[in-house]
């Protein structure tokens, strides 16, 4: 049949472009993702003259060929159309913390059911050579196999001359029979299998079979040239010799590992394992072709398929050949010769010569030292027959095989998934003997009871452990030689001999100097093999000998490798798609995918023409709408010359901190020409939300709104609105806000305050040259009721809010439901949002309605003393426009809004918030508390420097602080310097946990108002429960202050006015239904008590959300570790989280 060869790398990497999405590794150029897709369907393939319905990947038999290269990304989406249950191993590859894609069916995944699917997603780290992928569920691996080959990066050579061509060479069985009939039977009878009617090539059986002729492989090959043959043995059951002959073979790697060379005539290639060799093929034409055969090695005593596979190597005959010869047909046919069966030597001595390069550039690095040490005992043996039944194994039981004696029991549940989620009562037990239970005379006379045990029992190895393994065959029922594969690392073969291991002798005489490197390893016919490996890789590795009947019958068992302790030695979080992923861990209903550009837009307000940072040209910027268990990709790209960074205010980001969007805290920003894609689930949070510029004072235009629906079929606790309406509030600035604020730190004092507030950006009929399009209208119908969806995005003022002549229904403050209120007016600071009913009137009013906002204030500096103005308006029915002719006459109403310094109405507002504190929305309030924190949150003032005249008080420069700590802004984000370990110089972990010189904070203000300055944080372990005191001071005077913090919800459990009083004021403390927020105010001249678990590990920011008070140092931020389990640590970053 065809030729089946590979093109250049070249090529490839002109034809795989197309598969290109994303860069996963540092260098773009050399690492791309590639997609494919594989349908598992059925196909007719006839061979030796019997067809059979066969699995098969798209179609073909073999499977579909992979090509990538080191450092590539795969996504291969399996999509399972026949009856079968399918699972796809990709054999040899490290999936370096991506166990959820290794592929061993109830170990790693629970299989994919019929009309499901499962995208394998996996990186591949450090290796290039040949692997391959094949089902890994009872025998259907006889059919669905293909191969893996991964090129060296771009640019890299081979450590071997250049070949001119590639060719992989892929050895199989074919089985008239089902497979899987064939095994199920031999299950149920405890015999032996039927084994198979043909060894292939490629898919083809060849000449030496009746009616294959046809259906041989053939490679045709140029004189002269140098051809890389990629060797994988697939075939279920038997370990081959292979031999071309009169042709030498060069072995260059084995399992994707290079060795050093060596020629050989034959090889040996185990179940399993993967080997290639360089063939030169000879100066001139032979005037021949030649047999590529492969028979098996056989050393125990069952019965084995007996037959030899050909392919036919011919040379291509030049044109001067051609003409002198009318026919090649008479070309004689050369056959190799190859080892007998049993040929134990050559197999040894074959095995022997495999050394790994040990070259600087590929170094072996063997483990000199062992932590731990195994000794596995690997053999056959038999289990006792059912009653009522006859069994067809020796002496009337059934076969079976076992590791130390423990016959290895496949679980209902995927191991894997057991242990991510702390569910392995039931479903395993760690106890795997380390060695047998009771020592013998492993290769000497067998014992006479053969029994074995049952169970699914596991090593527990600590990350990094260094493993030392002896696998030990045994005479139980015949020595026998067994390939045994490793899931999950490579390991080095340091020693192997016959008879029983000598633990006092045969060690001296490892090699650890230049052992081979390999992912299946023979264990010796009537001997032993010494292997040792690096446990650096987390998750549920099985290990398993490779030859399928063995494997089937227990020869097999697993080791649970645990988390290291920093955030890239832990195993990646599942997939949303892996199969029977148990519900409550499922993670998005829908995946959103929004695409945003920070561009500059010119906007006109209040009669000034400004060129301003907006996303999508949009001001305010455009609105995300999704539901709760929702996850968001939201790509930003910078197109202006300022850094950029987003933050989703209010998200919890559940151990995504890498999105959270908080410039230096978080994340480097954006900068100009670069993108970043936000990735993140919405976890148990419906209601209203916002996202803003976290960077300097760019959120004065760079915000929107994030709303949260509830789950589709899930109603709200209150009636179902007609209508949901947004009013976000903001603030107008004529200058440039970041020429305001940089203006003001470089010269100490206040900044210019905002000339005009807004509704939905537009500052209505009560600025000058505002009154037409730049006021926002809300038109309603009567006796209806909406839903309003309030968001103060203003950047320094707190705003009472009120509609003329109606009343407004609080249900919802920072996406929690409280206990509904009616109010003529309300409060709401920067950072919050508050969701109202508005019940409209039951007839037209004949009348228009403002919607007012004015600042609340409290602190002694100046401020926008304006009052923004929206216009609400009832539709006017049919009849009411034949009886009028004109609308415009109908009066403007204004509401009474408090005065701007009313405290006692602030107070009595904010005291009425109770959360639902309902069976379905529950206060999950701390009842207890681990850690107590007292944070002063007030002004202060910095030294002015030398030779600079600055403006804030007495000659000094604004400054505010947390604890008399005033935050320095890092140059490098704290949440990476974390994450990986380099904190030294970026931030210290010793932030007061209270004031260090108390006073009368509410009191005559010290004279001393100089503040301390550093990027000091705190650290909590994970779980711990918080209760965090904060008090105003009247340093500079006392100021109410909007803090927020990042990650977390928390429980306002008490406030009140003066100085906190830790013996008194807890008593009053409202531990059944507190409200729930992100964004506290703090009362002017008073202080306010939260409490919070701190169950998201991360980097938190908390801050005052009066932007000028954060500019001047008015933040902290929360270190909080990763938890013990798997799914309490912070995933990784993301590959395109920028760089400073």
């Amino acid at each position: 049949m065809g030729v089946y060869l590979l093109p250049s790398p070249a090529f490839l990497a002109v034809f795989f472009i197309s598969f290109v999405t994303l860069s996963v590794h540092p260098e773009p150029a050399l690492a791309i993702t590639r997609h494919y897709k594989f349908d598992v369907v059925l196909q007719n393939v006839t061979r030796l003259c019997k067809t059979r319905s066969t699995v098969t990947v798209n179609g073909k038999f073999p499977g579909p060929r992979i090509v990538a290269r080191e450092g590539d990304r795969l996504l291969i989406k399996v999509v399972n159309n026949v009856q079968n249950n399918i699972s796809i191993h990709w054999h040899g590859i490290r999936q370096l913390r991506s166990g959820w894609a290794d592929g061993p069916a109830y170990i790693t995944q629970c299989p994919i059911q019929t009309g499901q699917s499962y995208v394998y997603n996996y990186t591949i780290v450090g290796q290039r050579g040949t692997l391959w992928w094949h089902a890994h569920i009872s025998w259907l691996r006889s059919t669905l196999y293909g191969p893996l080959i991964i090129l060296p990066k771009l640019g890299t050579p081979y450590p071997f001359a250049k070949p001119y061509k590639e060719v992989p060479l892929i050895f199989g069985e074919w089985f008239k029979a089902d497979p899987e009939a064939i095994i199920n039977q031999a299950m149920q009878t405890g015999a032996g299998p039927n084994v198979s009617d043909a060894y292939t090539i490629n898919g083809f059986p060849g000449p030496l079979y009746n009616c294959s002729a046809q259906d041989t492989f053939k490679m045709k090959v140029k004189a002269g040239k140098t051809y890389l043959l990629r060797m994988i043995n697939a075939a279920l059951n038997d370990e081959l010799f292979f031999s071309i002959a009169n042709h030498t073979l060069t072995v260059v790697d084995v399992d994707a590992v290079y060795v050093k060379p060596f020629d050989t005539e034959t090889l040996l290639i185990a179940p399993g394992q993967t080997t290639n060799v360089l063939l030169k093929t000879k100066p001139r034409h032979p005037n021949a072709k030649f047999f590529m055969s492969a028979r098996p090695y056989v050393t125990g005593q069952g019965t084995f398929d007996n037959s030899t596979v050909a392919g036919i190597l011919e040379y291509e005959e030049s044109p001067k050949t051609i003409q002198s010869s009318p026919s090649t047909k008479k070309l004689p046919l050369y056959k190799p010769s190859l080892p007998p069966l049993n040929d134990t030597s050559f197999a040894t001595n074959f095995t022997n010569k495999l050394r790994s390069l040990a070259s600087a550039e590929f170094p072996a690095n063997v483990p000199q030292k062992v932590d731990s040490q195994f000794f596995f005992t690997v053999s056959l043996g038999t289990n006792p027959c059912s009653k009522n039944q006859t069994c067809q194994g020796p002496n009337g039981t059934k076969f079976a095989a076992s590791v130390n004696n423990v016959s290895f029991v496949m679980p209902a549940k995927a191991l894997l998934q057991a242990h991510h989620f702390g569910q392995s009562k039931g479903v395993y037990s760690p106890n795997f003997p380390i060695s047998p239970l009771i020592p013998f005379n492993y290769t000497g006379t067998p014992p006479n009871n053969t029994m074995v045990s049952n169970g699914t029992k596991l090593v527990v190895l600590p990350f990094n452990t260094s493993v030392e393994l002896i696998m030990q065959d045994t005479s139980i029922l015949g020595a026998e030689s067994h390939p045994l594969h490793l899931h999950g690392f490579n390991f080095f073969v340091v020693g192997q001999g016959f008879g029983n291991f000598d633990p006092k002798k045969d060690p001296g005489n490892f090699n650890l100097v230049d052992p081979v490197e390999r992912n299946t390893v023979g264990v010796p016919s009537g001997g032993w093999v010494a292997i040792r490996f690096l446990a650096d890789n987390p998750g549920v590795w099985f290990m398993h000998c490779h030859l399928e009947v063995h494997t089937s019958w227990g020869l097999k068992m697993a080791w649970v490798v645990l988390d290291g302790k920093l955030p890239n030695q832990k195993l990646l979080p599942p997939p949303a798609d892996l199969p029977n992923l148990p519900r409550s861990f499922l993670l998005p209903v829908l995946e959103l995918r929004k695409e945003t550009s920070v561009v500059l837009q010119n906007v006109t307000r209040l009669c000034k023409t400004r060129s301003m940072v907006t996303v999508n040209g949009k001001f305010p910027g455009p609105r995300i709408v999704a539901r709760e268990g929702d996850r968001l990709l939201i790509k930003v790209v910078n197109h202006v010359q300022n850094n950029i960074s987003i933050h989703w205010h209010g998200i919890r980001q559940l151990r995504s901190g890498w999105a959270d969007g908080t410039a230096y805290i978080t994340q480097c920003p954006i900068q100009t020409g670069q993108s970043y894609v936000y990735n993140y689930t919405i976890v148990g949070q419906r209601g209203t939300l916002w996202w803003h510029a976290h960077i300097s004072w760019l959120r004065s235009t760079l915000y929107g709104s994030l709303i949260i629906l509830p789950k589709l079929g899930t109603p709200y606790p209150f009636p179902k609105p007609y209508r949901e309406a947004l009013i976000i509030f903001g603030e107008w600035f004529n200058a440039d806000p970041e020429a305001i604020i940089n203006q003001a730190m470089q010269t100490g004092g206040g900044p210019d305050v905002s000339d005009a507030y807004t509704i939905n950006g537009l500052p209505g009929p009560l600025y000058n040259c505002s009154a037409k399009k730049n006021t926002f209208m809300l038109k309603v119908k009567v006796g209806k009721t909406y839903l309003l969806r309030l968001i103060n995005a203003a950047l320094n003022e707190e705003l009472f809010f009120s509609i003329a002549n109606h009343t407004l229904t609080v249900v919802d403050v920072d996406a929690v439901y409280v206990k509904p209120f009616d109010t003529e007016t309300l409060l709401i600071a920067p950072g919050q949002t508050t969701n109202v009913l508005l019940k409209t009137k039951p007839r037209h009013p004949n009348a228009k309605f403002f919607m007012s906002a004015r600042p609340y204030v409290t602190g002694q500096g100046t401020f926008d003393n304006s009052t923004v103005a929206g216009i609400l308006e009832y539709g006017v029915a049919r009849k009411t426009i034949q009886s009028s002719h004109s609308t415009k006459k109908f009066p403007i109403y204004k509401p009474n809004l408090p005065p701007i310094n009313d405290t006692s109405f602030v107070t009595n507002f904010t005291s009425k918030l109770r959360s639902l504190a309902s069976a379905e929305f529950p206060a999950s309030v701390p009842q207890k508390v681990d850690s107590q924190f007292f944070f002063t949150v007030g002004l202060g003032t910095n030294p002015c420097s030398k030779d600079q005249t600055c403006q804030g008080p007495n000659g000094t420069m604004f400054a505010a602080s947390v604890n008399n700590v005033s935050f320095v802004m890092p140059t490098k984000a704290l949440l990476q310097a974390y994450h990986f370990g380099q904190s030294k110089g970026v931030y210290s972990p010793d932030f007061p946990i209270s004031p260090l010189i108390a006073f009368n904070y509410t009191g005559t203000p010290p004279n001393n108002t100089m503040v301390s300055n550093g990027t000091k944080l705190v650290v909590l372990p994970f779980n711990t429960s918080v209760e965090l005191i904060m008090q105003d001071t009247s340093i500079l005077g006392a100021e109410s202050h909007p803090l927020h913090l990042h990650g977390f919800n928390f429980f306002v459990i008490g406030q009140g006015f003066g100085n906190f009083d830790p013996k008194k004021d807890p008593g009053n403390f409202n531990l059944f239904d507190p409200v729930e927020r992100n964004t506290v105010g703090v009362p002017s001249g008073g202080w306010v008590a939260i409490r919070f678990l701190a169950d998201n590990p991360g980097v938190w920011f908390m801050h005052c959300h009066v932007e000028v008070h954060m500019s001047w140092g008015l933040k902290v931020a929360w270190i909080v570790l990763d938890g013990k389990l798997p799914n309490q640590k912070l995933l990784p970053p993301p590959a395109d989280l920028p760089k400073c």
